[in-house]
């Protein structure tokens, strides 16, 4: 990028923060377009303004992988309407799992839907070391395939992508789901979802706020690390095919990590002893990283890069696991928002102090640098909130409330074929229940 549009680092790494910048509105677009349009609306419209940002992106270049005139502004203006609908995808993870799946399936849903955008991420580590030379060759190929890809899944959404099942897989999305149609009326009085009952009910709950600092941090952390991934070790002395490599491990045993969490979860529900054994494995890694970041030391970095991809990629679907299930029965996708908008803002002023640690060390000057400092900093802090939390299963407390009831009803009625078993048609006498 920097050879082809002839800008400097500030100007490339600001492709990957303007994603970061409009997470914030693209999050409180993507709530209300959940709640008017439902799952398959919201999708297709934000498939479709990927396809029309991939067009100007590709416009960007010319045929020979020079710049047009004009070409960075196109091409960032392309970024920018593809970074204002990737909340729609991100968000939806744990709403796509809750809506479409039962609780025996809902734990391995939420955790391969979180893995889309990591996956994203990995292949945009990947293709551009593969494709694009140093000198910038091949950059207008990348861009063609990128909007190949988006056109897609696009087509792949409008045929295959259904809103919702026939019928709701769970008592607590049919509770939902009689929440949303009697709130909707309220919704498009107060133009938009955050309503502030959801609001307020949230900054009460310490345990929403303790677990949102510390997965905000976290998440600052990864999309700063995959921002500035090439150019910290560039003045270490590897090449940007190496940190395509570090990036593409990372991904790899990410998902390998994943393929291990998500039946465990599904199995015990334990999400906070899980969640907190991830965190203190990957602060592990993170200092042993901070002490393998030198010249000459390819081995050992290919190693730490995958055991720190194995522990840091299953913490996305853990949290998200645990903020559904303490801030339940507010919307999965309200509750995803705010914690994911957090970790963006984060993610801003983490990627340009880290870049300007590295431009200002320039060559190796050992392990005692400022880089690594920060590195640390931020998992002793991130490591303070998610080890303090402890909110409540309410999620799953309500589904074993309402399994006990229909249970002891299907019970009294093979005792007393006289008695039929009802259900109140008030939900929250149910929840009492």
């Amino acid at each position: 990028v920097s050879h082809t549009y002839n800008v400097n680092n500030t100007a490339v790494n600001m492709l990957s923060v303007v994603f970061m910048i409009l997470y914030i509105p693209g999050t409180y677009l993507a709530s209300y377009l959940f709640e008017r349009f439902g799952l398959r609306g919201t999708i297709l419209a934000a498939n479709t303004l990927n396809v029309a940002g991939s067009v100007l992106r590709f416009a960007s270049i010319g045929t020979d992988s020079t710049a047009n005139n004009g070409g960075y502004a196109l091409l960032l203006i392309g970024q920018g309407m593809c970074g204002l609908v990737q909340p729609i995808f991100v968000n939806a993870a744990a709403l796509i799992a809750a809506t479409w799946f039962a609780l025996e399936q809902r734990d391995l849903a939420t955790v391969i839907a979180s893995m889309a955008n990591p996956i994203g991420t990995g292949v945009g580590q990947i293709l551009p070391a593969m494709l694009v030379s140093e000198e910038g060759s091949g950059m207008s190929l990348l861009l063609l395939i990128q909007f190949i890809i988006s056109g897609s899944i696009l087509m792949l959404a409008y045929f295959f992508f259904s809103d919702k099942p026939p019928t709701p897989p769970s008592y607590t999305e049919t509770l939902r789901y009689s929440h949303r149609v009697a709130d909707q009326s309220e919704i498009i009085q107060d133009g938009g979802p955050f309503s502030w009952t959801q609001i307020s009910s949230l900054l009460k709950n310490r345990n929403f706020i303790k677990l949102a600092f510390g997965f905000s941090i976290g998440l600052a952390y990864f999309n700063s690390l995959a921002t500035v991934l090439g150019q910290q070790v560039n003045i270490l002395g590897y090449t940007d095919n190496d940190a395509g490599i570090f990036g593409a491990l990372i991904l790899g045993f990410g998902l390998i990590g994943c393929a291990i969490v998500g039946p465990i979860m599904d199995a015990t529900h334990r999400y906070k002893t899980i969640l907190k054994t991830f965190s203190i494995m990957t602060f592990v890694t993170v200092l042993a990283l901070c002490g393998s970041l030198r010249p000459d030391n390819h081995m050992a970095l290919l190693i730490i890069f995958s055991i720190l991809g194995f522990f840091v990629l299953p913490l996305l679907p853990l949290s998200f696991e645990c903020m559904v299930e303490c801030t339940y029965p507010v919307s999965e996708e309200v509750t995803n928002g705010i914690m994911l908008s957090m970790g963006n803002i984060l993610s801003i002023g983490i990627t340009f102090a880290w870049q300007s640690l590295i431009e200002k060390t320039r060559r190796y000057r050992g392990i005692y640098v400022s880089y690594n400092f920060l590195q640390a900093g931020i998992f002793v802090v991130c490591g303070f909130f998610i080890l303090s939390f402890n909110g409540d299963y309410n999620r799953l407390n309500a589904e074993k409330a309402y399994r006990e009831v229909s249970d002891r009803n299907r019970t009294d009625s093979s005792n007393n074929p006289t008695i039929i078993p009802k259900l109140s048609s008030n939900s929250e006498k149910i929840q009492e229940a």
